[in-house]
């Protein structure tokens, strides 16, 4: 293959951004001499800094319309600039297939549902979603890649982590992170089931962690407050990459379906996953081979592909039949 300039297109969530980087290792295989760029937003975009098969970040700034507008241009001057021989774009949006068609790259490959492709490449719903990205590369290869997710961080994010570590009282011998939000809030299990999750774990030898952004740190605080319980707040403090670092020297991460799960994945730190309104065939599950999926069946799941803000049947069944009993059970056949 003759490709020089790859461009990769990835501008959703931050677990969207972790998934994708299998594609970036792949076309680093299928085409080692080529230069690979990510186009990506800026509150994901530390995922690819460090990242070694990745070049330059290209940055869309996309949350309001007149910076989207602005960025658009920008970054239409920048990718013509860069002369870009192949685009995949893994974000199947029409603003993606105009930057392509604009930028002038002439090989643009992404998901048959997309416009503006030279390559379109129909690919299955149901199998997850770093495979399906994968799948984007069949064009190329028939070869199965290597799906295991990514993310890399530098010294200072390690030494920062290393001595939280240190510090922990040295007879909790099994170190437990707990991620209690989420951007959809049906996608949140119960306050009070954290609460009595980490009441059940006091008299466990565990070291508990509460991670999340500066969203979650009133409820992270609320929550160890109403436990009684010494278990850190995290939230807030790290960045993503510290988050990371962090999550790889666990023993177990529990969380609600969003990115902490996939930053688990990524660091190979066993996950359980609590589903409420969404389910696994949407292509978000934990993938490895010790993680724990807790869900219920029912007749109204799932109920959209991202939850909502409020449970459409008024009972919230999905999250409130996965009790803390059930989870702390299988907490502790791990310990």
């Amino acid at each position: 293959m003759e490709y020089q300039k790859i461009l990769v297109l990835q501008t959703a969530f931050l677990g969207d951004a972790i998934l994708a980087t299998p594609v970036l290792k792949a076309l680093n295989q299928l085409i080692p001499n080529a230069q690979i760029d990510v186009l990506t937003i800026p509150q994901t975009s530390i995922v690819f800094k460090y990242n070694p098969y990745v070049t330059e970040r290209l940055i869309f700034d996309k949350k309001r319309p007149l910076k989207k507008i602005i960025s658009f241009f920008r970054l239409i001057t920048s990718i013509r600039k860069n002369k870009y021989d192949l685009a995949i774009s893994i974000q199947s949006s029409i603003t993606s297939s105009f930057l392509m068609l604009f930028g002038k790259i002439p090989n643009r490959v992404g998901f048959s549902r997309q416009k503006l492709l030279t390559q379109p490449v129909f690919v299955k719903q149901g199998i997850h979603t770093r495979i399906r990205y994968l799948k984007l590369l069949k064009s190329f290869s028939n070869k199965n890649f290597d799906s295991q997710t990514e993310i890399y961080w530098t010294d200072s994010e390690k030494s920062k982590v290393q001595n939280l570590v240190d510090s922990i009282d040295k007879n909790a011998y099994f170190l437990i992170g707990i991620a209690p939000g989420s951007v959809w809030h049906t996608k949140k299990w119960l306050q009070e089931y954290f609460i009595d999750l980490l009441k059940l774990l006091n008299n466990e030898k565990v070291k508990t962690f509460l991670i999340g952004g500066n969203e979650e740190k009133q409820l992270c605080d609320e929550i160890i407050k109403n436990s009684l319980t010494e278990a850190k707040n995290l939230a807030g403090c790290l960045t993503i990459l510290e988050s990371a670092a962090l999550i790889s020297k666990l023993n177990l991460m529990i969380t609600n379906d969003s990115a902490p799960l996939h930053i688990a994945n990524a660091v190979k730190t066993d996950v359980i996953a609590i589903f409420g309104p969404t389910v696994p065939a949407h292509g978000f599950f934990p993938f490895r081979d010790n993680d724990k999926i807790m869900e219920i069946d029912l007749y109204c799941r799932p109920c959209s592909k991202h939850g909502g803000s409020k449970c459409p049947e008024k009972h919230f069944r999905c999250m409130r039949e996965i009790t803390p009993k059930m989870v702390f059970d299988e907490i502790k056949h791990r310990i």
